[in-house]
This record gives C-alpha cells, structure tokens and sequence, in this order.
C-alpha cells in the first residue's frame, strides 16, 4: 500500500511537479491555518487586523481615520492599501453572519494561505524559464516548506504579502520581453519568449510595471526593489522601457495612495512623507548589527543550505541581472540602515532562493563534491521539516488572545483594566477578540492608580482620542504572576467585589521564549471580575 502510494507521488511529481508542490505547499499551510492562530509579532495584528476589524464594525481603531473623534492633522505612517483588503473581507464576514472572532481570524488565515501559493507559482515559473524544470521543481519544493514560511503566509506580514505582485511583474517581464534585448547572455530557456497571446511585448512590460507599483503600495521598502528592475531596463533595454515603466509603477503606486488625497485634505503621499519621517526619528530605536540579516542563513534558511544559496546567487549575476540586482540592492540597504528587524528582508525571499539555485547547481555541473552534498541537502530537510511542523502547531501570544476570547466569550465585558504595575511597560491586548472596543485602562510601573482612577483632567487626556468616552470597567486582568498577591490586594481596595475567574496560561511557545530570555514576560494572565461596572471606592 505504502509502496503503490509513493509510485503514485513518484508518477504524479513527475508528469504534474508544479501542480504536486502546490497541493502540498497548501496542506502544510493549512496546518497553520487551523493550529497556529494567534499572531507572530505586532505589527501582523495592531497594524493591520484590528484598525480593519474596527472599520468593519462602524469603529475606529486609536482614530486612524479622519472623524469620530480624530483631530491628528496628518495620517498613520502607514499605508491603508491592505488594509482596505482586510477591511472588504471583514464586512463580507459581517454580511453572510459571521461574527464570532475566532473563525473570522481562520477565514483570514484561509485566504492568506491561497494567496501565499502565488508566491511559489511564480516563483517556479520564472526560474523554468531562465532555467530548466529539475531548477524549478527545487526552487518550488524549498518555497513551500522551508521552516518559516507555512506559519508566516497565514501572517498578516506585509512583508509576505507584496511577494506574489512582485513576483508576477518579473513573470510578465521575462515571459513577454525578448531577453535578447536584456543581454542576458546565452540562457537555455525551456522554450523561446514568443507573444502567444498576441499582445506586444511593451503592453506586458506595462502591466508588470502597474502590478510591481501595487506592491509598493503594500510595503513601501519594496520601491527601491522596483525601482532597481527600472535601472536593469535602463541598462539592458532602453531608456523609453525604463522611464515608461517608472512611470506606470508610479501611477499604479499613486492610486493605492489615494486616501490620503479623499481623506486628508487633497495633499497626496502623506501616509508615505509620515512614514519617512517616522523612520528618521525612530532609525536608531532598534539598532542591529548587518549581522542580524545572516538570518537569511540562521533563521530563514538553515544552514548548510543557506550557504549553498548564498553562493549560487552571485554565481550568475549578469545573466539573472533582472533578479540579482534589485535583490542585492534590496538587501544592501537594509544592511546598511540603522534599523535593522529580520523579517524586513523577507520579500527578497523568493527571489535569492530562485538566484541561489539556478547559480548553485550550475556550479555542479563542473564541479563534484560527492556524498556530502548529498547528506547536506538530508541533513537540511530534516531539520528544517522538524522546525516547519513545530512552527505549523505554534499558537503566539495565546494568553493574550485566549484573555480576550475569555471575556468576549462571556458576554458581559463592559470594560477591563490591564494591570501590569510589576512591570515598565506591558501587552498590548488584541481587542480585536474581545468584541469590545472601548478603550480601555491600563496601569503601569510608577502609574498612581487612585490618581489615575481620580483625576478627571489626566482621565480626559488619556481618552482624547477614544472612540467613545470610557466605559467603567468590570473586569481587571493582572498581566504576569509577579508580587501577584499584593497587585491584587492593592486593586482589591478600590474594588472590593473583585473576585478571581480564571487563569489563562501562556503558550509553549511563549513559554520557552521566557525560559530561554526571563526578560521575556511570561504572558500568564488572571482574569478578575468586579462585578457590575462601579466606580471604584477610595480610602477616606
């Protein structure tokens, strides 16, 4: 059975590969999809699910939106143009009925996880084109399962989600555009660039042009990504090629920009002027060393693979030209910029993986390395597929997803105190699942809780952007078990009906993150319920 089975694989792979890596690339996201829910870090929930999730639900997520309450002059430093995406999908939850957080978070995992198989499509058709198919079946195999990637598609990663557009311009470019006129020197090519469709080779080079710009809209990083396919046009076409695809991208980029001309008062490109100066005040914030982005090597992809990779993708730089610089120059200036974060390099992903390959087994063809190469490429798998399956069934933040999912599950959540006073700063806490978007109170290391609690004035200013005024709250959550008995002492003599519900736990996953780092919170959280919401009662 087992043996007839694997001959079916064998038979398939090798009549359908593309079609075999998809359906198996989509199997191990949607082990992500149903157990690794949660989020990965901030910016895939606050920067995108809950300002979207607000709009839907006629709210207002911390007043990005102009009105209801909101007197910034200028936009979040942060493009809407996905966000507009999230937003669509969630009132198209909103409309067939379904509302319960949990399984509009599964939906969204869902769509990502389609999505996300663009990523490998492309990818595998561009590296068959400039290369061969046993290149491309590789470069398909390793985008499907390298470890990370199941659990980030399901993200809501900027950084992953402007791969497939990306992508699909550089498809379109090499599939439609003569290479003769890109000099890319003697390519084999599995079969010559002809115009099956008829439609001129400038009207292709136009729509990948239109496509690339959406992406900038997406991740603005990924300009100079685009901008760098411009330069290679330049250089290896013509200067016409080259300004009018700047120009198209430029367009395309401009329109998902438009909010900032309907919303903000008719000046264009304000979320992006906000966004560079963010990064001018903020650069220095989250210093690293260029060694930070050998994850490509420790983290991304294991080693020794990685080296294999990093190798081949200077192996043939002139002939991939059209993948290698702009992905070089990619890479070069998130070297060289002080703030440095991993998984800003991750849309150059795909394309050094495609590079890597193609140079690396060109690089065997003349040279043997014998069974060590062999046992590398085992050695690799193995580990990378035990990291991928781990990582598959990796719930993050789970205590403060399920503190949330607790309350809204409940029913009776009128507001909530997170108290965290052990502690400079604290979690934020995913509202998203609580169904409740009343800001709520949160107190702090050196925070005076009665004069918080009291004061009229400070309580108006920590609200001033509120989406409505401040509910009372009945429901306080002390964030970690640190000196737990005295916080709740302390809360217990202004509310004294408080009485103990429950204890969410922190996942493994956040656990061994503590274990390994104590100054990694350990994201346990007691759920207390004051009763009725009540004004707090102060000693006399």
């Amino acid at each position: 059975m087992l043996n007839s089975l694997r001959a079916a694989f064998a038979h398939h792979l090798q009549t359908h590969p593309l079609h075999t890596i998809m359906v198996a690339a989509f199997v191990a996201r949607l082990l992500a999809v149903f157990f690794a829910p949660g989020y990965m870090m901030h910016d895939d929930h606050f920067l995108t699910i809950e300002p979207a999730a607000s709009w839907a639900d006629g709210k207002n997520f911390n007043n990005w939106l102009p009105g209801i309450g909101n007197s910034n002059a200028h936009p979040e430093p942060i493009s809407f143009f996905y966000l507009g995406f999230l937003y669509v999908f969630f009132r198209a939850f909103h409309f067939f009925g379904i509302e319960n957080p949990e399984t509009q978070m599964v939906l969204i995992r869902l769509i990502h996880a389609a999505y996300s198989l663009l990523t490998i499509y492309f990818s595998y058709k561009i590296t068959e084109r400039v290369s061969n198919k046993k290149n491309a079946i590789q470069v398909g195999w390793l985008l499907a399962f390298i470890a990370i990637l199941p659990n980030f598609s399901v993200r809501n990663l900027v950084e992953l989600v402007c791969m497939p557009p990306l992508l699909a311009g550089i498809w379109l470019i090499i599939r439609h555009v003569p290479l003769h006129a890109f000099r890319l020197g003697p390519i084999e090519l599995q079969a010559p660039v002809v115009n099956e469709e008829k439609k001129t080779p400038w009207l292709m080079l136009l729509l990948a042009a239109f496509i690339m710009g959406l992406a900038v809209g997406v991740r603005f990083q990924t300009g100079l990504f685009v901008a760098m396919v411009g330069a290679v046009l330049l250089i290896q076409h013509s200067f016409l090629a080259a300004f009018l695809f700047g120009l198209v991208s430029f367009f395309a980029f401009f329109i998902t920009q438009i909010d900032d001309v309907l919303l903000w008062g008719g000046q264009p490109f304000q979320h992006l002027q906000g966004y560079f100066e963010y990064n001018k005040k903020n650069a220095l914030n989250y210093p690293g060393s260029p060694l930070a982005y050998l994850s490509f090597i420790s983290i991304f992809i294991l080693p020794p693979v990685s080296v294999f990779l990093t190798i081949g993708f200077f192996k043939q730089w002139r002939k991939l030209s059209i993948i290698v610089i702009p992905t070089l120059a990619f890479l070069l200036f998130h070297i060289l910029y002080p703030n440095k974060q991993e998984r800003f390099i991750l849309p150059a992903l795909p394309f050094f993986v495609m590079a890597g390959v193609v140079g690396w087994n060109k690089l065997l063809e003349k040279k043997k390395f014998g069974a060590w190469h062999t046992w590398s490429w085992r050695f690799f798998w193995t580990l990378n597929s035990v990291a991928m399956l781990v990582l598959c069934f990796t719930f993050s933040k789970q205590s403060r997803v399920e503190s949330m999912t607790y309350l809204h599950d409940r029913g009776d959540c009128n507001n909530f105190i997170l108290e965290f006073t052990h502690s400079e700063t604290g979690a934020m806490m995913p509202q998203f699942y609580s169904g409740n978007w009343t800001t709520y109170y949160y107190f702090k290391k050196g925070d005076s809780v009665e004069g918080i609690l009291r004061n009229a004035e400070h309580e108006a200013e920590i609200t001033a952007n509120a989406l409505m005024p401040r509910a009372l709250p009945n429901y306080i959550l002390f964030y970690d078990d640190v000196m737990l008995d005295e916080r709740v002492a302390k809360m217990k003599s202004y509310y004294p009906t408080l009485l103990y519900c429950s204890t969410i736990e922190s996942g493994w996953f956040d656990g061994l993150l503590h274990r390994l780092n104590p100054k990694n919170t350990l994201e346990k959280i007691q759920v207390y319920t004051i009763g009725s919401p009540v004004a707090p009662v102060f000693a006399h």
